[in-house]
């Protein structure tokens, strides 16, 4: 019989950082700068969905599980970006799906799933 410690999981053990990327282009070429805005910094579950390999690129889609404050509304959209570190490894893409959920992992409690597509090329 093999014996589970349920109270020594953690349920949101990462933590990671939800921001938009802007490049400033009325400033001549050679002078372009990427501007990063914080959206969310939050604690978070980060999971592997699915991988896959396309000649010489490696594609990696996370599901970032965040828990949310009741009163509060889900301030990640797609588009925004997302970097985290989930055992070391850094998790970084950008959000292709925000779903708001009661269920699963939550306990009853609200949050959202952000689905995170990482290219590395």
């Amino acid at each position: 019989m093999t014996y589970i410690d349920r109270d020594g999981t953690t349920a949101f053990p990462f933590s990671g950082e939800f921001y938009t990327s802007e490049i400033d282009k009325t400033r001549p070429m050679t002078k372009w700068t990427a501007k990063e805005t914080t959206i969310a910094e939050v604690v978070c579950d980060i999971q592997e969905d699915a991988n896959s390999l396309a000649g010489a690129t490696a594609k990696a889609r996370y599901e970032v599980y965040v828990p949310l404050d009741a009163g509060v509304d889900v301030p990640v959209q797609p588009g925004h970006m997302f970097r985290g570190t989930m055992y070391g490894l850094l998790v970084a893409g950008k959000v292709i799906g925000v779903f708001p959920s009661q269920v699963g992992s939550f306990d009853g409690k609200r949050g959202y799933l952000a689905r995170v597509e990482a290219v590395d090329k």
